[in-house]
C-alpha cells in the first residue's frame, strides 16, 4: 500500500505530461567575416519538412548595422503567406533572457518564396544581443516558438568587426 501511494503521485502527473518537440540540428554553419552569417539546417518532429534558421549581419534602412535572424524552409515552400510592411510583435528567448523582436514575413528576390526575417525591438535588446554574441563562450541557446537552437558564435565577433559600421 506505502509503494501505491508513492506511485500515485507519479502516475497522475504522468497523465498531464505534455508532450516535449525536439529540434534537431543536421548541419551547423560557423560565423564567417567574409559573409557575415551563420545558421542551422534542422528539422522538427512536428514538422516533415527540413528548415534553415539563419543570423546574418547587415545594415537597415536608417543605415545601422544590425543582427538579423532568419527561419526558411529550405525547399520551396512558404513559411508565411504574404511580405509584410508592418512588423509583428514577437519574443525571442536568448540564453533565457526574454528579448522583444520585430518579425516580417519577406520574399527572396524575385521568388514567390516567403521566410521570416527578426531583428530586435528595442536598443537594449539589440546591445543585449550583439554583445551576448561578443562575449559568449560556448554556443547561445536561443528559443523561438517551440524550436530551440545551440547557435554558433566562434567567429561572430570577426564577422561583426568586418561588416562595416553603422553608415556615416
Amino acid at each position: 500500500m506505502k509503494i501505491l501511494k508513492l506511485l500515485a503521485p507519479l502516475l497522475i502527473s504522468g497523465l498531464f505530461a505534455m508532450q516535449s518537440h525536439a529540434t534537431t540540428a543536421n548541419y551547423t554553419e560557423q560565423w564567417k567575416a567574409a559573409s557575415g552569417k551563420a545558421g542551422i539546417y534542422y528539422s522538427s518532429d512536428y514538422d516533415d519538412m527540413p528548415k534553415y534558421f539563419m543570423a546574418h549581419i547587415a545594415h537597415a534602412k536608417s543605415g545601422e548595422q544590425r543582427l538579423y535572424f532568419l527561419d526558411q524552409y529550405i525547399q520551396d515552400k512558404n513559411i508565411c503567406k504574404y511580405e509584410s510592411i508592418i512588423p509583428e510583435d514577437i519574443t525571442m528567448i536568448f540564453n533565457n533572457q526574454a528579448v522583444k523582436m520585430s518579425r516580417w514575413c519577406k520574399k527572396f528576390g524575385d521568388s514567390a518564396t516567403t521566410y521570416y526575417s527578426y531583428t530586435p525591438q528595442t536598443d537594449r535588446g539589440n546591445t543585449y544581443v550583439i554583445n551576448l554574441f561578443k562575449t559568449a563562450l560556448l554556443p547561445i541557446k536561443i528559443q523561438l516558438n517551440n524550436e530551440i537552437f545551440i547557435f554558433p558564435v566562434t567567429g561572430f565577433t570577426k564577422a561583426w568587426n568586418s561588416g562595416g559600421g553603422n553608415a556615416i
